[in-house]
């Protein structure tokens, strides 16, 4: 198939996941054949679902108090045990316990803030990853 805006240049196939992806080498541009768009809507409302019903589960039952932070409560229970490291080091997200993006296991940031939901164009990025 050839690329509808730059009309002599042959696009490249990709298939994720289940789903055909037609993408322009020259114009980066992504075209979906017949039905591919139903399926990366499916795929997302099942996801939204999970986390929908993975937040609801939380909500009721939550792993830490609401007012205090996972950040504050390491904090305090280092310092009781005589152990005060200093854990604003100021070089980012380095400190134990969370990842790269700055969350914990548990998808809280040092603030005691949630992880953000992803979007419908964040799951469309993870395709193309």
């Amino acid at each position: 198939m050839k690329c509808p805006v730059c009309s002599d240049v042959r696009m490249r196939e990709i298939e994720k996941d289940g789903v055909l992806i037609d993408v322009c080498p020259d114009c980066k541009g992504v075209w979906l054949d017949r039905g591919e768009l139903d399926k990366l809507v499916r795929g997302v409302k099942e996801v939204r679902d999970d986390y929908d019903r993975l937040e609801r589960s939380v909500q009721v039952n939550p792993a830490y108090p609401p007012n205090e932070s996972h950040f504050e409560q390491d904090r305090d229970r280092h310092r009781s045990q005589g152990q005060d490291h200093n854990y604003n080091t100021g070089k980012g997200y380095s400190q134990n316990g969370y990842d790269s993006h700055g969350y914990d296991k548990h998808g809280y940031d040092k603030y005691g803030k949630p992880r953000k939901k992803k979007t419908m164009l964040d799951v469309f990025g993870d395709l193309f990853e």
